[in-house]
């Protein structure tokens, strides 16, 4: 479900409604009492966004951006939306955290403009539909972070998979105290796929609550991401993940149940043989016994 919320103007001056002003969008878990939530987000994990005014001239002369997985949103109103100077200085500052080799991602519809990175994001919008564009945004930051961790733990799993082939056909007792590993790749591969699913859905916009400003510009977001794309190439390598692991679980699980299959047979053998060996006891004592006596007076 989500609950907008228009965000208030920054505190501390009695500044013109359209002046460009800066949010900081957080994502605890629960909402707190201060700040009222800009939006209830259940997919692809469960948050509220809660965006809380911050100063402008701060924002902008920030040279880290936020460790605390925060996200920066400064807008700018049409009415200030064709200065130049200004323009400039948010096109440096949208940029100061990217790489070299990477752009921001745009997207706009109608009187929406949006352009953002991980953490920093800059929203041109009437103050009708800011509320709606934060909301988007904020939602398509999650989708976005989340798949970019999907890709880099995918990307992890690949020497873990290599290191684990020999489990796919015959494994040996040695072999047996990877168990703890496979198990533990197991989980993750699991995890995987379940983020993966959330994610699909997430994109989907099933959320009957959500405006229809704020699923176009969350679609637009994540068509220039290529979400969707990168979410269908992780599908099967996710799968084989998963494959993989089940196979390897089964041969160890083969293997394991061998080695009691084996210790069983060799405790019944020594069980009988205690047995045979008390029987015959049991039978050549008396003989034994009885040739002593006629040996000895």
């Amino acid at each position: 479900m989500n609950m907008h919320t228009i965000p208030k103007a920054p505190s501390g001056a009695d500044r013109p409604a359209l002046q460009v002003q800066a949010w900081r969008i957080s994502f605890p878990a629960v909402a707190s009492e201060e700040h009222a939530p800009l939006a209830v987000i259940n997919e692809p994990i469960n948050v509220v966004a809660v965006a809380a005014p911050v100063d402008m001239t701060d924002t902008l002369a920030m040279s880290t951006s936020p460790q605390d997985g925060s996200l920066l949103v400064v807008w700018v109103p049409a009415a200030a939306a064709h200065a130049i100077d200004l323009e400039s200085r948010l096109q440096a500052w949208i940029r100061g955290d990217l790489a070299p080799s990477r752009v921001p991602v745009q997207a706009s519809i109608k009187t929406i403009r949006v352009i953002c990175t991980d953490t920093r994001s800059v929203v041109y919008a009437v103050p009708e539909q800011l509320s709606e564009a934060m909301d988007a945004l904020a939602r398509f930051t999650l989708a976005a972070r989340q798949t970019a961790a999907l890709e880099a733990r995918m990307a992890a799993t690949w020497p873990q998979i290599k290191a684990h082939t020999p489990l796919t056909h015959a494994v040996t007792r040695k072999q047996q105290r990877m168990q703890p590993l496979v198990n533990e790749q197991t989980e993750r591969a699991t995890e995987m796929k379940a983020m993966l699913l959330r994610l699909q859905a997430a994109l989907e916009q099933l959320d009957p609550t959500l405006s229809g400003t704020s699923k176009r510009m969350y679609a637009d977001l994540a068509a220039a991401a290529a979400l969707n794309d990168r979410l269908e190439m992780l599908e099967d390598p996710i799968q084989f993940a998963l494959d993989h692991y089940e196979l390897a679980n089964s041969r160890l699980t083969e293997m394991g149940a061998a080695q009691k299959g084996h210790l069983l047979e060799v405790l019944i053998i020594i069980v009988l043989l205690g047995d045979l060996g008390t029987r015959l006891v049991d039978l050549l004592l008396p003989r034994v016994s009885l040739l002593f006596s006629t040996v000895i007076p």
